[in-house]
């Protein structure tokens, strides 16, 4: 299987990505004031996984579950991402496969087929993938209807093929999508198993079921309690912020000039933090250096 896309070396890919994933979570620290994660024990670590989880703030939703699992995920993401070579590069770094919609151009949805195909063998493979059953990212406080074919499609291919896959619902809840310092809820819930359907008769009622119960588990997450963060309990993220303030000002800004009103704003914000972090600090060191320690 191949895309358009330029790869990385299949043995140099995963050192690069625990690098970035090490540097993701050192940026996570600065960026979520506080993060309250329940549930990781529900995450098989031997048996492949589908984690059917919320969209509210784009690619940041897939960045954060990376970061919290011990095996890295396969994350689904809308196919025009991948136009740009470089972006694609990158997605492609981070285990990120491309889905296409209808809006991105009927001619783009045979290529679906080919990222199906590549998500069941992963699942043969004992991997993780990452689907959203939504269907679409929006920066909402409440569940989206979900969608009946994407996320049942493929546990049910799974399980006939006989692979033992579970899926694993995953809520993720923010108390905003415009700050540096936010609070997150995620919950990850008790995996759908194949011997909780009948996998054996009509597809389309069984889609029906599975998303009836998927949705059922994922609306018993959603919470926006949101534990409060005093300054002592959480010192050292208040110093990180006013040592990072000049950078904050400066990626709220250009973020917000192109992407202010769109659900990417939160996760451009991130990135922007995620490319400009390393350099911010070599320049602090270099100030300190010169002006203090010299």
């Amino acid at each position: 299987m191949s895309y358009s896309y330029p790869q990385i070396h299949p043995k140099l890919k995963p050192i690069v990505f625990y690098f970035m994933r090490f540097y993701a979570r050192i940026i996570n620290f600065f960026f979520v004031k506080r993060l309250d994660v329940e549930g990781m024990e529900n995450i098989s670590k031997t048996k492949p996984i589908i984690f059917a989880a919320t969209h509210a703030n784009s690619f940041y939703d897939a960045i954060l579950l990376h970061c919290e699992t011990e095996r890295y995920v396969h994350a689904l993401a809308r196919g025009d991402a991948f136009n740009n070579k470089a972006a694609a590069f990158i997605l492609d770094l981070v285990h990120i496969l491309p889905i296409w919609r209808i809006t991105e151009g009927k001619h783009n949805m045979a290529k679906n087929n080919q990222t199906f195909d590549r998500c069941h063998e992963l699942l043969r493979k004992n991997k993780q993938v990452l689907i959203y059953p939504e269907g679409k990212c929006k920066n909402q406080t409440t569940l989206l209807p979900l969608k009946k074919m994407g996320t049942s499609g493929m546990a049910l291919r799974a399980w006939k093929d006989g692979i033992d896959a579970e899926v694993v619902p995953v809520v993720s809840t923010y108390d905003s999508f415009k700050t540096f310092g936010k609070r997150i809820n995620l919950k990850i819930a008790k995996p759908l198993r194949k011997e909780d359907f009948d996998i054996h008769g009509d597809a389309s009622d069984f889609a029906k079921k599975f998303t009836a119960k998927l949705t059922e588990e994922m609306e018993g997450m959603i919470s926006h309690e949101f534990k409060p963060v005093g300054l002592l309990r959480n010192l050292s993220f208040y110093l990180g912020y006013l040592i990072h303030l000049p950078l904050f000002l400066l990626i709220q800004y250009i973020a917000k000039k192109k992407f202010g009103r769109t659900v990417f704003y939160d996760s451009v914000c991130y990135g922007l933090f995620y490319v400009l972090g390393g350099p911010y600090w070599l320049l602090l060191y270099t100030l300190i250096y010169v002006f203090v320690l010299n």
